[in-house]
């Protein structure tokens, strides 16, 4: 073969390659974000960063995030998270969570049935009890009046995670 013919199937193979992977990104960038450890779609008003074996992960709810530390072994680090009224970033430090309320963004319909073609019941849900992040104590504790729940410090309840 000449150095031509080398040339012209060598540059067809690179635009080749280009626009498969041109594709690929674009692919990538239409699909929703993706909690590391349950895969469900990241929310904006609950999405809650850690570190795992030393790597920012990133995870649809702060429940989720510190359930890491039961389901597989690993300590977690929350080193962000997000208010549920404003989507605002806020330090582990700075952070209230309601934690039990009647508002779950992971929640989805129940999807199993019985033998008998009933919802099968769900005896355990790694983003339950449900975790939102608030910045300001009282419209943590006003929350709580609509949708039930407890208020804590998030320090307080990670702490227990961090071992």
């Amino acid at each position: 073969m000449t150095a031509k013919r080398w040339l012209a199937i060598l540059a067809v193979v690179l635009v080749a390659a280009g626009l498969g992977y041109a594709g690929f990104r674009a692919y990538r960038a239409s699909q929703p974000e993706q909690c590391y450890a349950c895969v469900r779609a990241i929310h904006a008003h609950s999405r809650t960063i850690g570190i795992v074996n030393g790597k920012a992960r990133t995870f649809c709810c702060p429940a989720c995030a510190l359930s890491e530390h039961e389901q597989e072994g690993k300590p977690i680090r929350v080193t962000e998270l997000t208010s549920y009224l404003t989507g605002e970033r806020l330090t582990p430090a700075e952070a209230f969570i309601v934690k039990g309320s009647d508002v779950n963004m992971c929640a989805h319909a129940r999807e199993l049935v019985d033998e008998e073609k009933r919802p099968a019941d769900l005896h355990y849900d790694r983003c339950s009890p449900s975790m939102l992040a608030f910045k300001e104590r009282r419209d943590a504790v006003d929350f709580t009046r609509q949708h039930g729940g407890q208020v804590l410090p998030f320090t307080e309840i990670s702490s227990a995670y961090a071992h």
